[in-house]
């Protein structure tokens, strides 16, 4: 019957042909086509010829259920329901399925336990946390308890499918949020998160098993789900969240995301977004900050300039310039690595003054020592009676050269902030001269390996680097002891 087409006049003449649909006999080849061209004509004029009270609605189902031909077909038709509620896409559609299959539950019970053994029951929970929020607290404990339950278990798949439920969950509150943020200006509470507010160290399973996850996952969706959680764990406020995991497990996660963003292809370009909007977070936020020497800083650094590209030695600088403003200059100490070179990071011991003399003190090299890289500090009186006047910033840099010619002794003075006066300009010439030719030689050597950046992965870089370099001063700045590390690129 499907050459059949349909058109109505006035209300009379639509349901007038809705009654002749739920005859017994007919053209029909069976009682569930009869059901299916039934359902079909009340989804294209339910618009037209029902008001929106829902009233009109509820009689049509009622004459379905109560007609001959549902209670003579009961089992087959509530099949037939089932199967095209499952397999339909269409709001206007759901909308009528559901209220028959609702209302057929209600007379015969049986209706819906049929549904509980189909996949129906799955994707109506689908559509109405995509449609509602859920603001059960009671049931979000339950899960969060069961997970915990279920540690010990052989068989993890009960745990992790919980742990996907709730990952699930916060992306509904998520979007819930998002909606009701354009539409009211107004920001709701993501019950998740309170909820695990409100179990400070109850939880523990479900942060362990939340890193082991993303460690082992391989699907980019998940992952997503994931680090978005993650995301909302050490941006919080309240010191239960953004402290919520082991340190040892942020050890964990540390080592997972420096993996996964080396790893990860180019074409995972909105992935390896959300990784580094993590690590900015994860790095400045939680219990990693009051560390004495970040965790895998050296590797963060130069996966940070891997990711960045070339453009990143114009903004460390320009960060060294910012510490330095924010710290007195007799007392600052600055390591800087020249990019330039292969050697690793060089730790001098700490600069040692004398109140009696005014005579730059300079850390000499121990005896059969072959490292070349020696850094000099200059307290400020002793750099105006040796050497020209340096501006504020400046770094002394002795003997930062090329392997191959590791054997020279020129002297390069690096400047953080303005150049030379004219006084110094000529003493310092050669040097800057010495210091081009050390950048065009490792430029050439490292060009072959620079990769395309685009300009989202380069800001998400920068703003990482920014907010932890910022966050380092800001934990060890009072400190006089404490260097200054301002990194350069690789």
């Amino acid at each position: 019957m499907a050459f059949v087409t349909y058109h109505f006049d006035s209300p009379t003449q639509f349901y007038a042909e809705l009654n002749d649909l739920l005859q017994e006999g007919g053209f029909y080849d069976s009682p569930e086509s009869q059901v299916k061209t039934f359902i079909s004509l009340i989804v294209q004029y339910q618009d037209e010829f029902m008001d929106s009270s829902l009233q009109d609605l509820v009689q049509c189902c009622y004459r379905l259920i109560e007609s001959e031909l549902f209670q003579n077909n009961t089992l087959s038709i509530s099949d037939a329901i089932i199967d095209r509620a499952i397999q339909s896409e269409a709001e206007e559609d759901m909308w009528v399925t559901y209220h028959i299959l609702y209302y057929a539950g209600m007379e015969y019970p049986k209706v819906y336990q049929w549904m509980f053994k189909s996949e129906f029951l799955a994707k109506l929970r689908y559509q109405i946390v995509k449609t509602e929020a859920l603001a059960d607290e009671d049931l979000l404990h339950y899960l969060l308890d069961l997970v915990e339950n279920t540690r010990k278990d052989a068989d993890e798949e009960l745990n992790y499918g919980v742990i996907k439920l709730l990952l699930v969950f916060n992306e509904q509150y998520m979007l819930h949020q998002q909606i009701a943020r354009a539409a009211s200006n107004y920001t709701p509470s993501n019950i998740l998160l309170s909820v695990l507010a409100d179990r400070p160290g109850v939880s523990c399973t479900f942060g362990e098993n939340l890193i082991f996850m993303l460690n082992r996952a391989e699907e980019a969706p998940l992952q997503t789900l994931i680090l978005k959680l993650l995301y909302l764990f050490f941006t919080s406020t309240k010191r239960h969240l953004n402290e919520f995991f082991y340190t040892n497990d942020l050890h964990v996660l540390v080592d997972v995301m420096i993996r996964e963003l080396w790893n990860l292809p180019e074409e995972e370009e909105d992935l390896r977004h959300c990784y580094l909007r993590v690590l900015g977070p994860l790095l400045t936020n939680t219990q990693l900050r009051q560390e004495p020497a970040t965790y895998k800083r050296a590797e963060i650094l130069r996966l940070l300039s891997r990711l960045g590209g070339n453009d990143l030695d114009e903004l460390l600088e320009r960060q060294g310039l910012e510490q330095g403003r924010n710290h007195d200059e007799g007392t600052r100490k600055i390591t800087y690595w020249d990019r330039h070179t292969n050697y690793h990071y060089h730790h001098p011991r700490p600069f040692q003054t004398s109140s009696s003399t005014s005579s730059t003190q300079h850390e000499q090299p121990e005896s059969g020592s072959n490292d070349n890289t020696n850094v000099v500090y200059s307290s400020p009186t002793a750099m105006t009676e040796q050497q020209p006047p340096l501006s504020t910033g400046s770094v002394t840099l002795k003997n930062v050269l090329p392997p191959s010619r590791s054997n020279s002794s020129t002297n390069l003075h690096v400047h953080m902030t303005a150049p030379l006066s004219s006084s110094s300009s000529s003493s310092s010439s050669s040097s800057s001269s010495s210091l081009s030719s050390t950048s065009s030689l490792s430029s050439s050597s490292s060009s072959s390996s620079s990769r395309s950046v685009s300009t989202t992965t380069q800001r998400l870089v920068e703003r990482v680097l920014k907010e932890w370099l910022v966050a380092e001063v800001g934990q060890n700045g009072s400190m006089s002891h404490q260097r200054i590390l301002i990194p350069v690129a690789l």
